[in-house]
């Protein structure tokens, strides 16, 4: 009853605003937009005043803290679903620390793999030996050509890999003390 109620607004809005701007090809549009805030303003109207649905306060931030979030976890659980089967407690910070030195380990592989790759101050990196190297009568004659771009291409990747893994291993220690902000505040 109450769709029919709305698909009547909606139609007689659009009937109404025919002949303005509203062209054919946004009528659908135009339509469902309606038809959506309506019913959405319908339903409003449908909260009773002082209802628990009405009542719903506004959270901020500071209103989810760990213990909160369990404790809805667990009150948002069918009563045969036993709470003991979830670990909602998190990560110690400890775990988090060595893993950031895991990573830092990968980042400095990595940038030590570029410099293999592509430094050009190396007399070591592979980029520099095949141009050095790329001599008429030379084995490696035209090399150069071949994989200079796939060598740039493949050390750029590695490097902007590497520059991924720094921007996490800058933020950690910001990522643990908000961590340890909330445990505190909580």
């Amino acid at each position: 009853m109450k769709n029919i109620k709305t698909k009547d607004k909606v139609q007689n809005f659009i009937k109404r605003n025919k002949n303005s701007d509203l062209l054919e090809s946004n009528s659908v549009f135009a339509k469902h937009f309606l038809f959506s805030l309506l019913k959405e303003q319908e339903e409003d109207q449908l909260v009773p005043a002082g209802s628990a649905a009405s009542n719903l306060e506004k959270k901020t931030p500071e209103n989810f803290t760990p213990e909160t979030n369990k404790q809805d976890f667990e009150n948002s659980l069918e009563p045969s679903t036993d709470k003991e089967e979830f670990n909602v407690d998190g990560i110690s910070t400890q775990v988090h620390i060595e893993n950031i030195k895991k990573i830092k380990n990968f980042s400095d592989k990595l940038d030590e793999f570029a410099s293999f790759l592509n430094d050009p101050n190396s007399v070591d990196s592979l980029h520099k030996i095949l141009s050095d190297n790329d001599k008429p009568g030379s084995l490696l004659r035209g090399i150069t050509r071949k994989t200079s771009d796939g060598i740039t291409r493949v050390a750029g990747e590695i490097e902007k890999l590497k520059e991924v893994l720094n921007s996490f291993i800058i933020l950690a220690p910001k990522k643990l003390r908000d961590t340890e902000t909330v445990s505190a505040n909580g």
